[in-house]
């Protein structure tokens, strides 16, 4: 997938976009309703990830007739000429970023909503390392 920009969009407008709830109607008759549960941005000013958690449910009428589905967003942006854009991908995808919340692999248990285990230990050793360093930091400022 390539990158989509958005015409004078700020990065708050482009994340609201992104993470709003969606419902539609399938040819068979299934309502299938998409809501973003969790999202945060990890970047600076110009360039990030935006990270989300969300669930897909199926209906007929009131009734939820599939199994609900959760999956972990990722989706990279970046500003260019004042323009902000994104490129989509997802877990399954391994993207080579890292810095999820941890909470979030809780979100979408890989034994419930399947997953990428190899992803999600790269994930797990990034913020162990990155604790590592915040108490080592800590320690040489305190001596």
């Amino acid at each position: 997938m390539g990158w989509y920009y958005t015409n004078g969009g700020t990065r708050k407008d482009l994340i609201k976009e992104l993470t709003e709830s969606r419902e539609h109607k399938r040819d068979d008759g299934i309502v299938v309703k998409t809501t973003c549960i969790a999202h945060c941005y990890r970047g600076n000013v110009y360039s990030g990830v935006l990270w989300s958690v969300f669930e897909r449910r199926f209906f007929v009428g009131e009734e939820e007739v599939l199994k609900a589905q959760r999956w972990i967003g990722c989706d990279l942006m970046h500003c260019k000429g004042g323009d902000w854009g994104h490129k989509p991908t997802s877990e399954e995808m391994y993207p080579y970023y890292y810095s999820v919340p941890l909470g979030y692999l809780n979100m979408v248990s890989i034994e419930t909503y399947g997953g990428n285990a190899e992803w999600r230990e790269r994930v797990i050793a990034n913020h162990a390392r990155q604790r590592e360093r915040r108490q080592a930091k800590k320690a040489s400022a305190t001596n």
